[in-house]
């Protein structure tokens, strides 16, 4: 998950991980959320705030910007993941629980998890009765299958997750269903309306993640509007749309034809979910915690507001600052002069300030200082592996950088841009980058966007890094699942690499890392794959690609009035909005 999307998200799972130190204990398998009440700091990581069965009434969401795409093939922004589950179904799902037993694989539009072959070569789901799209028509198993095909348009339709299913699932020849209308992915097959058997290239293990993804939906090929589908997605869950102003607000109402008996993860109690944007994160605060808006959708509060909450127990009742599974970094992009040069990037390592970057970012509340890019206890991390040293109080090792630099031929520095989101804390991060690159005579200039687009054309697209010689880009990156293949395919295989909506920022292709990520897809014994993810982690990091600053935590503030609040694991630990309800309902 997309950075803060699943990549990404959440992905938006990498989660589970953190989530692991506060969990409460082991679940019964039933999806209904069953944890203890409670209340107060922090309760919403493990418990249920303000547990109630009243219906009715407006969730009100607020955000910095709009969601990268409602296009379930496209989006890849953690959070908008989550929005997802308001009105898109897939064949999997996340159960509705607080914490850890939210990342708990559970049927949705399937009846099971998918059956496999041996190898995990061959994958077979049967769906449900009685699933039904916005209009009444069923829910089919050609839908599903034509929702995968879109992902081989990758000239139309790019952003989301897709070389996951590009890679496992392409013959050579399939060139998704705009360009070749008369075409058939003949490696997804449809017996019937009920049943869709999927057949691999490769072993994947990790398939029924995949199908947990919105990226897996299914769409109705009669209403898809191709690269316009975001506008208004055809429906499969609670809610459906009533409108979207791009850049404003987005409305959704109830779905009448979904039906709850089929739904074992999604109890909707509001009749209205509101959505709108407030381009000033600072305006964004102070209607949150006036009650104006319920919970900020794409993050959390801002430092100044955290002091304010911080100071006032009513207020702090009220908040949550979990880990989120995110790693916080800078890609450095090596196909953009002189970071092609690898001592011309690891000069930027040494003398990067990490302690300033976080204190930005909130301090305490905002995370710990990484010391690699796996976070803690996914599969990979490891607490003493530190690559690039940045002295004892991680303001930066100067005279290392400084040597870096002699090696690389620039003993002067040289000039550079970073990308950043143009709102919130990105101007103050790119001044501290500026500032503390500076003390080595690397200038820094540069190269803001906008959120929305930011991930998919401005530093997703390695022409645009060259073009705006975007060297540096800031970025976040949690597991798309809870594996050591969740958090790294997207971002680090040389098959990920897109012309728009690439994660692989710096156009990472070593044949080294990709042939870990290989052997992770065929191993079935854990502490074999924690060895593999291990070595995957330090492969990626001798690359000098990726400049890890900070494991994530987030101060969210949630507003009284509302009920039924948790935070879970399986949306990338944002609150699960589908099943929050309001006091003022009936």
């Amino acid at each position: 998950m997309a950075n803060t999307r699943r990549a990404t998200t959440l992905a938006a799972v990498g989660a589970v991980a953190a989530l692991a130190l506060a969990a409460c204990g082991g679940g019964s398998g039933d999806t209904t959320p069953s944890a203890s009440a409670a209340s107060g700091y922090n309760a919403a990581i493990d418990g249920i705030v303000n547990p109630s069965d009243k219906t009715g009434g407006t969730l009100s969401l607020g955000a910095s910007g709009d969601c990268d795409s409602y296009d379930p093939a496209r989006t890849y922004y953690a959070y908008c993941w989550d929005i997802q589950r308001l009105f898109t179904r897939s064949l999997m799902g996340f159960a509705p629980q607080p914490g850890v037993k939210g990342t708990e694989l559970v049927p949705d539009l399937a009846t099971a998890a998918g059956e496999s072959n041996a190898d995990k070569t061959e994958w077979k789901y049967t769906l449900k009765d009685g699933i039904k799209w916005e209009d009444g028509t069923p829910i089919k198993s050609g839908d599903i299958k034509y929702g995968i095909e879109r992902l081989f348009a990758t000239d139309v339709i790019n952003g989301g997750p897709s070389s996951y299913y590009t890679s496992l699932l392409d013959d050579g020849t399939y060139k998704g269903p705009y360009a070749d209308p008369n075409g058939d992915l003949a490696s997804v097959t449809t017996p019937d309306d009920k049943t869709i058997v999927f057949k691999l290239n490769k072993p994947f293990a990790d398939f029924d993640y995949l199908m947990a993804l919105p990226t897996s939906s299914p769409v109705l090929k009669a209403k898809d509007t191709k690269a316009d589908y975001g506008q208004k997605p055809f429906a499969s869950g609670p809610y459906k749309f009533d409108s979207f102003e791009p850049g404003k607000s987005t409305t959704w109402s109830r779905n009448t034809n979904w039906d709850a008996a089929t739904d074992t993860i999604r109890k909707p109690m509001v009749d209205k979910v509101t959505y709108t944007v407030v381009g000033d994160t600072a305006d964004l605060d102070k209607r949150v915690l006036a009650g104006d808006i319920d919970l900020i959708a794409d993050g959390g509060i801002q430092p100044e507001s955290r002091a304010i909450v911080l100071a006032d127990p009513t207020k702090k009742a009220n908040a949550d600052n979990p880990v989120t599974g995110f790693t916080r970094y800078i890609a450095v992009m090596q196909t953009v002069e002189p970071l092609t040069n690898k001592a011309c990037r690891e000069a930027v390592f040494y003398a990067f300030n990490k302690a300033d970057y976080r204190k930005i970012r909130g301090g305490d509340t905002g995370g710990d200082i990484a010391n690699t890019m796996t976070p803690p206890l996914v599969p990979g991390y490891t607490p003493d592996f530190n690559p690039y040293p940045d002295g004892a109080d991680n303001t930066g090792d100067l005279e290392q950088a400084k040597a870096k630099l002699q090696e690389c031929g620039q003993p002067n520095g040289f000039s550079i841009n970073l990308a950043y989101v143009n709102q919130g804390l990105g101007p103050d991060l790119f001044a501290s980058v500026q500032q503390n690159l500076g003390r080595v005579g690397i200038k820094v200039g540069g190269a803001p966007s906008d959120q929305a687009t930011y991930y998919s054309t401005w530093i997703g697209s390695p022409k645009n890094l060259i073009d705006q010689k975007i060297g540096l880009g800031i970025a976040g990156w949690g597991a798309d699942f809870p594996t050591a293949y969740g958090f790294w395919q997207s971002i680090a295989n040389g098959n990920a690499i897109l012309p728009e909506g690439n994660s692989n920022y710096p156009s990472l292709n070593d044949p080294k890392v990709n042939d870990l990520l290989d052997q992770l897809t065929k191993e079935g014994d854990k502490d074999k794959a924690k060895a593999l993810a291990v070595s995957l982690d330090q492969q990626v990091m001798a690359n000098a690609v990726y400049l890890p600053v900070q494991f994530d935590k987030t101060f969210y503030y949630r507003n009284p009035r509302l009920t039924n609040v948790y935070l879970n694991g399986g949306v990338g630990n944002y609150y699960d909005y589908v099943n929050i309800g309001t006091s003022d309902g009936k």
